[in-house]
């Protein structure tokens, strides 16, 4: 294990390598991995399989922990992705830890190793199976926010031409998403439709 001196005391008190040493370098040891690199806002290891690294962020004090397999380093996944792919996305599962108490570092670092520990195996063994399915559900994921970050515009415009009883406007925005519509606007494009030539100029 590679270990660098921290320049920085006041981050090395606030024990994140020791936390990530009690709670999460137990659970990775179950696979195989081992340490190869610990400063005091990131931890290294590596398996047969997987590189791993758990990070304590220098600015934000964000905790995350990150996994690519080694076969395919492309591969990668946060424990967010990994969460999304056991649970299934819109779960109540929480994936986003800040600290910048020891105490709160402590229990953040633990409750990310007892969610490695239930749900974190295939990902964990170099599952090449888990990590497709990871990528998978990432693509769709932004896929769909790209859609909705597009499709916004239209949809402020369509509601403010609802508004203004400009149907010919209404119809026309919502024929440009219709896949995409809401029941709601679905019911509205139909009343569009029918009202087309009494829309107000």
């Amino acid at each position: 294990m590679s270990v660098r001196p921290g320049n920085d005391n006041a981050r090395e008190r606030l024990g994140f390598v020791k936390a990530v040493a009690e709670h999460i370098a137990p659970v990775l040891n179950d696979y195989g991995f081992i340490c190869t690199e610990s400063t005091p806002c990131i931890v290294k290891f590596q398996s047969a399989q997987v590189e791993a690294a758990v990070s304590h962020d220098r600015l934000s004090y964000e905790i995350g922990a990150s996994f690519a397999r080694k076969a395919e380093p492309t591969q990668r996944c946060t424990l967010a992705d990994l969460l999304n792919a056991a649970l299934g996305p819109g779960h109540k599962q929480q994936t986003f830890f800040q600290a910048s108490k020891a105490d709160d570092v402590a229990w953040c670092v633990k409750t990310i190793a007892e969610l490695l520990r239930k749900y974190g195996q295939a990902v964990l063994s170099g599952q090449r199976t888990a990590y497709q399915r990871i990528e998978e559900l990432s693509r769709v994921q932004n896929e769909a926010f790209t859609k909705q970050v597009v499709q916004q515009p239209v949809r402020l415009k369509a509601e403010e031409a609802w508004q203004s009883h400009n149907y010919a406007e209404v119809q026309d925005l919502y024929e440009s998403i219709e896949a995409d519509l809401t029941p709601l606007e679905k019911k509205r494009l139909e009343y569009a439709r029918g009202n087309r030539k009494t829309s107000k100029p």
